[in-house]
């Protein structure tokens, strides 16, 4: 029997999901998603997550997602969610609600680790540049396999503006940009953080992509370019595979008051 463990993905519309086999990279059986309450209180998001959780798994560790910084199971960052998040542990109240080993992580990273070990970023050398285009940007940064984690390199400026607020999902929406104009503003973004990480790869997910399939043809940039291989499954699947990983490179101790 393969390996398995629960992902959980934290978004800004829905908590999804489903258990995975961590040999194949692969959901087993139905994806379970409810509506996240991302702007209520910890507590309902916590309630929320263990409606998500299929029944009878109660022996199989969880990694779940955050769309924020994650260090040492304890949030720092709460860009899309409610601003209470940041400086709330995340790991430990989930193991108590879900009574199992929880691994906390960036959704981003998440999605990263699943590129990386069975999807578009599998056995790839070098530097390796995972970025979720969704409503805002995330980044994953791997070198020869290893995460460098929680980048956020979707605030990262250039020329005055956010990289985020000029090519995210959402961007494209409040701006109004037509399709051209909106490739433009991500070709910018793709080519600026070109010129800083020099990646070998660059790997494309998140829902502009699964809307786009063809998005690779209309944008130039000095390395290889992919989408990612496992669509809206890769936030899912990575973090049940981070459960593996509890000493890993990417777990760090959450930090002192004023560091």
């Amino acid at each position: 029997m393969h390996r398995q463990a629960i992902g959980i993905d934290i978004g800004g519309s829905s908590i999804k999901a489903a258990i995975v086999d961590l040999d194949k990279g692969s959901l087993v059986g139905e994806r379970h998603s409810v509506p996240s309450p991302a702007m209520s209180a910890v507590s309902e998001m916590l309630h929320a997550m263990s409606t998500a959780v299929p029944e009878g798994t109660e022996q199989l560790a969880a990694g779940v997602t955050f769309p924020g910084v994650v260090v040492g199971g304890t949030v720092y960052s709460a860009a899309n969610v409610a601003k209470s998040w940041i400086g709330q542990p995340l790991a430990d109240p989930a193991a108590a609600k879900l009574n199992r080993k929880v691994v906390a992580i960036n959704d981003a990273d998440a999605a990263g680790l699943a590129e990386v070990h069975f999807g578009a970023a599998r056995d790839v050398p070098g530097t390796v540049l995972v970025l979720a285009l969704g409503t805002g940007i995330g980044s994953a940064l791997f070198v020869d396999g290893k995460l460098v984690p929680n980048t956020e390199l979707g605030h990262l400026e250039f020329d005055g503006m956010e990289a985020e607020a000029r090519a995210s999902g959402r961007a494209r929406m409040e701006r109004k940009l037509d399709w051209p104009s909106y490739m433009s503003e991500l070709n910018y973004v793709l080519n600026r953080t070109h010129a800083l990480f020099w990646p070998d790869l660059i790997v494309l997910c998140g829902g502009i992509t699964a809307d786009h399939p063809n998005l690779c043809e209309d944008l130039k940039v000095p390395c290889q370019l992919k989408l990612g291989a496992l669509r809206d499954s890769a936030g899912i699947v990575g973090a049940a595979y981070a459960t593996t990983l509890s000493q890993g490179v990417w777990i760090k101790q959450p930090r002192a008051a004023g560091q």
